[in-house]
């Protein structure tokens, strides 16, 4: 058989690598790393992110956003996937200055961004009409069916709920009594395990499901649709709905976004928990309306 000459790792030579040069003009990266160093103001973050009298030092807001617009904008929607990158990708440790911020840390700063991702969207559109990005005369409004995590099984009236967790609580105790008997049968010495013991993993499950979805049941009232009847509700997610997409029936959101036409800037985006766009498009004219008023643009949208 062949022998391989084993490499000699003395002749391995380091070569230095300089973060911020890694930031080129021109790129995505740069443009982020500018717009939030440089043109954003993100002082609302200070009061939440100020740790200086106890435990670790809080990692600066500044950077746990710079890293979630990159991986959203590279398709890297898990915050595992963000740490990842942090540890492994050369672009995102230039953004983080050699920083590693876990996906707890990045999953909770996405979590807490609902008060501040109006506030930061609008600097975002102003910077943009500083730049001359904005036409402010034309606007496209479009939809797109997106997933969420949740599963359609998990969908029903509150009937069909009650129907499921009969079901389960049904099934729960006939593999129950299957194990007991089967306790019975194997005898004293039997290494299952006796009677009264931790019920076995499946009916700890059918347990479980079926005490959530009373719960959801005893917490919730059925939804309603436009024309007052009652529509699916979903125990996982019941702001999601079952919706229509190219790709078959989704349990998820129709993610709609205004753009302006002069250089697809999108000024107002919003995500529903129903299928048809005619009812999404007043309060998406509504938000565009509001956004383009915030930077100084006036347009009526309402005729439009």
């Amino acid at each position: 058989m062949p022998r391989y000459k084993p490499y000699d790792y003395s002749k391995l030579q380091m070569v230095p690598v300089v973060l911020e040069e890694q930031l080129l003009p021109g790129t995505l990266e740069h443009a982020i790393h500018y717009l939030v160093e440089q043109r954003l103001d993100t002082s609302l973050f200070e009061a939440r992110y100020a740790n200086d009298q106890m435990g670790c030092r809080a990692y600066d807001p500044k950077v746990l956003l710079k890293v979630i617009l990159l991986g959203y904008a590279r398709g890297l929607l898990s915050s595992r996937r963000i740490e990842r990158a942090c540890r492994e990708n050369i672009v995102f440790m230039a953004l983080t200055c050699g920083q590693t911020p876990d996906h707890s840390t990045l999953a909770g700063f996405v979590a807490s961004l609902h008060t501040e991702v109006p506030a930061l969207f609008a600097q975002v559109l102003l910077v943009c009409e500083q730049e001359g990005l904005l036409g402010g005369t034309h606007f496209s409004l479009d939809g797109v069916k997106l997933p969420s995590n949740a599963a359609k099984e998990c969908s029903g009236t509150f009937a069909d709920l009650r129907q499921k967790q009969q079901a389960l609580q049904r099934k729960g105790q006939e593999a129950l009594v299957a194990h007991r008997a089967a306790d019975r049968q194997d005898g004293p010495d039997s290494n299952r395990g006796d009677a009264g013991a931790t019920p076995p993993p499946r009916v700890a499950r059918l347990q479980r499901q079926a005490e959530r979805i009373e719960r959801f049941l005893a917490t919730h009232e059925p939804k309603r649709g436009r024309r007052g009847n009652e529509v699916q509700s979903n125990v996982t997610d019941n702001e999601s709905a079952k919706l229509v997409s190219a790709h078959g029936v989704v349990q998820g959101y129709n993610a709609n976004a205004l753009v302006d036409a002069k250089h697809q800037v999108v000024v107002y985006a919003e995500a529903f928990g129903q299928g048809g766009d005619a009812e999404s498009m007043a309060p998406m004219l509504a938000g565009g309306q509001h956004n383009l008023q915030a930077i100084g643009h006036a347009p009526s949208l309402a005729g439009r």
